[in-house]
């Protein structure tokens, strides 16, 4: 290629787009509802605050309640009363701020567990351990009221004498035996505190670890079996209730496509499903049919609300939870906890849900791998035509479409997106839906795609064309990136 060839990609203009227009997720899954975010309440009322950072959340009775980072244990409240699905904030009063102690230094919550009989536990990440002793530090038991999730009462730290606290339990679910399943920030330790509704010094054991010994994020169970959300892993420890883990009760990993990737969110609807947040979607597992359906990986806000389009922030999605009506809650965070007030909450409708199909055994098809592949220029020739595009990191794309046998050159820009594959192919290559779609609305390209190689995609096109003006009748484009 010509070094004025290549000029024409530095020169080519381009139009600016917020890559989270670009990257919203169209096809396989379903939209969120962005809930709550600055974009919806930028100057809350009296009483109420925009989130930040949740990451942790439970709806009891009719209420969702939320482990913010600056609010503690809050519940959601309505901003906009009278509407389906309305626009919600965090509340500044009954909540509990962590640490309990005599200090302003709040501590970053972490899962929240119910045990369904009042008992409430709330894992607490980091805290400043200059200013709090160790026995308020760790996993809170909070009694709450069954129907509302309201604090009656004040708050303990239980096994106080196990040092949880060292390790930053940041991760927590309630067995079917009762007893508190805890994972850590800092270790791969997974453990079970025994009767951990009664007093403050409970029996703890080691029930096992995470893979390769990675730290935990997230635990859920579904029946006996505890799946749990890791550094780089979703995986499971089957019949983790067993008196028999004791300490070799390790996890074994679900080949889910995202290997490598922080799981940061898991939840079970208790009867066949496991939902895990990882990278910037939310997937579903169906532990009878060990097969996978992607949800989301972001929406837009409730009806009223400016019509702009959002993504749900990669590895931030800690808040993942199902509400006693079924409709899943995600939370996030657009600064990595840097700011006050940029979190978000979002919801998925139980109907919703329940409408996913095209389970595949195939998981999540490593849309990451292809993302981290795909910037940068490329070059195809088909049908006596070359498309050179360039793709940026903001979701924006620069492109040259030139005929091959001399005609004119053509400079185009635009916006592309990247999401799972329409259609799952039984192959081990990295897998996703890539579209082109220029400044005036034309879709260039559109297709499943698979990665060949790290600098070749194949484009399963159908009769997809390169513009209304330049029309290519293919079944498949295969695109090969220029030496970096």
């Amino acid at each position: 290629m010509s070094s004025a060839h290549r000029a024409r990609h530095v020169v080519a203009p381009f139009l600016m787009l917020a890559a989270t227009v670009s990257q919203i997720a169209v096809g396989a899954g379903v939209a969120a509802e962005l809930r709550s975010a600055a974009a919806l309440q930028p100057a809350p009322s009296t009483g109420q605050t925009l989130p930040s950072a949740p990451a942790g959340g439970q709806g009891i009775g009719t209420q969702l309640w939320t482990c913010d980072a600056r609010e503690g244990y809050a519940p959601a409240v309505v901003v906009t009363p009278g509407v389906a699905d309305p626009v919600l904030a965090i509340g500044t009063t009954g909540n509990v701020r962590l640490p309990i102690s005599p200090t302003t230094t709040p501590a970053t919550c972490g899962e929240v567990a119910y045990d369904g009989n009042g008992h409430l536990y709330v894992t607490q990440g980091v805290v400043d351990t200059t200013v709090t002793p160790s026995v308020d530090r760790g996993v809170l038991r909070l009694p709450v009221d069954p129907a509302t999730g309201t604090p009656v009462g004040p708050g303990s730290y239980i096994a106080t004498t196990a040092g949880l606290d060292g390790d930053q339990p940041t991760a927590a679910a309630i067995g079917p035996d009762g007893d508190l399943y805890v994972a850590f920030l800092k270790s791969g330790n997974v453990k079970r505190i025994l009767n951990p509704g009664v007093g403050t010094i409970q029996v703890v054991q080691s029930v096992g670890s995470t893979p390769s010994g990675h730290p935990g994020r997230s635990l859920s169970f579904l029946g006996r079996n505890l799946y749990i959300g890791s550094a780089d892993a979703f995986s499971v420890i089957r019949n983790a209730t067993s008196t028999a883990c004791t300490g070799g009760c390790n996890a074994v990993p679900i080949a889910d496509g995202f290997n490598g990737l922080p799981h940061v969110g898991v939840v079970s609807d208790g009867l066949d499903n496991v939902y895990f947040a990882v990278s910037n979607q939310v997937w579903r597992y169906s532990e009878s049919g060990a097969t996978f359906a992607f949800v989301s990986q972001g929406g837009a806000p409730v009806a009223g609300a400016p019509p702009t389009s959002f993504s749900f922030v990669p590895a931030k999605s800690n808040l993942l939870t199902l509400d006693s009506t079924g409709n899943l809650w995600i939370g996030d965070d657009t600064s990595n906890a840097a700011s006050a007030g940029t979190g978000r909450l979002w919801s998925i409708p139980q109907a919703t849900l329940a409408g996913i199909t095209g389970a595949s055994s195939i998981a999540g098809t490593n849309v990451p791998e292809i993302l981290a592949t795909l910037h940068g220029p490329w070059i195809t020739t088909v049908d006596n035509i070359t498309f050179e595009p360039t793709f940026n990191t903001d979701g924006t794309f620069t492109s040259i479409v030139e005929s091959t046998s001399g005609g004119p050159i053509t400079n185009d820009s635009g916006t592309w997106t990247l999401t799972p594959p329409n259609v799952v192919q039984p192959l081990g290559n990295a897998q996703a839906h890539l579209a082109i779609v220029d400044s005036a609305g034309t879709t260039l390209l559109a297709g499943d795609v698979l990665l060949l190689n790290v600098d070749q995609l194949l484009i399963e096109t159908g009769t997809q064309g390169f513009s209304a003006a330049i029309p290519v009748n293919i079944a498949s484009v295969v695109l090969t990136k220029f030496a970096p």
